[in-house]
């Protein structure tokens, strides 16, 4: 196809084309972020957060917010220069960016008019992106809003768990986690809480329903553990979807968990924390430690919001673990890795405080292992401090706290 073009822009087109998108991202000005494979940044074109990514690896690179991607420099230049690589003159203009170089004599070239045309438009379609991107941000922070006010209203309406006539949530931790603690109020009880699945509610009884509050201890959302104290166990429901008749988990939340945690006993200014996932655990530790008065105990709500997001590049093959792909092919699982997300905000997962000078984080031993043991790993050094002394306890294997209470107070 190139033997009617002139030697030199034949050349020149083929020089383009060799160079990888290693080479060419930073020729094109994009970032080039360490050693990792993945460069994920706001598209130069659309504007936005981390839409656009490039794959040294793979040689590849994918624009989210356009819905494009290739496998070539030449492509990913005329894409974030919005160049129509389907005319001469924008197919050659894509070439020259790729190698820093003007575009040869005889080449067809861009006019200054198409030219200006052309940015006028780049620049509007990031303004038409940035007011949407603003537009959608805007209607994200009113519905978060408005599930919070709703799990306010949930926590607002219950009794406390301590003092109310209803018995059954204290009768659940004593039989869960072998005892509770009557001198916090943050636990409360209601006898009707409906449970809503698929837009209809599946389930209405009693429940224990726990804050999530964020570092000014403000209640951010709620915590809802179903309770069926005849059903011999996790003395909690059976739930199931009507039409798959699959098994629904007995606890939900409400309103947001990220960043904030769920206060079982003490005061959020003692220096010693101890903590994990779930609420039961947490109160189990603190029943075995009879409520030490120099220590505050918590629960996170699950272990992402516990350990925090990871850096990509520290994941890590499962050693046996496998998963078959559409094409029948079995492939490892990859693990989120022990290394924590770089520049992490403070309202990205679990907040603990300066003043803690002795932090004891609790693992699940009923989860798989290996996951685990990356996310706690991961929660220490991201919480750890040069003043603080930080410390994973693992229960028995196949065991949990509450479980471990549980027999004992059997």
């Amino acid at each position: 196809m190139t033997a009617h073009i002139p030697g030199v822009i034949a050349e020149f087109i083929e020089s383009a084309r060799g160079l990888s998108i290693a080479v060419a991202a930073p020729v094109l000005g994009l970032k080039v972020l360490g050693r990792k494979s993945e460069h994920a940044q706001p598209c130069p074109a659309c504007g936005g957060h981390d839409g656009f990514a490039f794959n040294t690896q793979k040689n590849k690179w994918n624009c989210r917010h356009a819905g494009v991607g290739g496998n070539d420099a030449i492509g990913m230049a005329a894409h974030i220069n919005g160049l129509d690589i389907k005319h001469r003159d924008g197919f050659l203009a894509a070439c020259g960016l790729v190698l820093g170089q003007p575009v040869p004599v005889g080449g067809e070239q861009e006019s200054d008019n198409d030219r200006q045309s052309r940015l006028d438009r780049l620049e509007a379609m990031k303004r038409r992106n940035a007011l949407q991107s603003e537009k959608a941000a805007k209607q994200a922070d009113d519905y978060r809003e408005k599930e919070r006010n709703k799990a306010r209203g949930i926590y607002d309406r219950a009794d406390f768990l301590s003092t109310s006539p209803i018995a059954f949530g204290r009768e659940y931790l004593m039989a869960r986690c072998g005892g509770y603690a009557p001198q916090w109020e943050w636990l409360r009880v209601d006898e009707n809480v409906p449970y809503w699945h698929n837009g209809e509610v599946l389930h209405e009884g009693a429940a224990i329903i726990a804050p999530f509050m964020d570092i000014a201890h403000t209640v951010i959302g709620c915590h809802i553990t179903w309770i069926d104290l005849a059903v011999v166990g996790k003395y909690r429901p059976i739930l199931k979807d009507p039409v798959t008749n699959e098994l629904l988990p007995s606890k939900k939340m409400r309103g947001s968990k990220k960043g904030g945690i769920i206060p079982l006993s003490g005061e959020m200014e003692a220096s010693r924390w101890v903590g994990g996932e779930g609420i039961e655990n947490g109160m189990a530790v603190a029943a075995s430690e009879n409520f030490r008065a120099d220590t505050f105990y918590f629960a996170a709500g699950d272990l992402g919001n516990l350990s925090g997001a990871a850096e990509p590049s520290s994941r890590f093959p499962h050693p046996f673990l496998t998963k078959t792909d559409r094409n029948g092919v079995a492939r490892r699982v990859f693990i989120a890795g022990p290394e924590p997300k770089k520049n992490q905000e403070e309202g990205e997962a679990m907040f603990v405080p300066h003043h803690v000078t002795d932090l004891v984080l609790l693992a699940d031993g009923d989860s798989e292992p290996i996951m685990t043991a990356s996310a706690m790993i991961r929660a220490k050094t991201r919480l750890g401090r040069t003043n603080r002394r930080c410390l994973i306890v693992f229960p028995p294997k196949n065991e949990d706290f509450a479980n471990m209470a549980q027999v004992q107070h059997d």
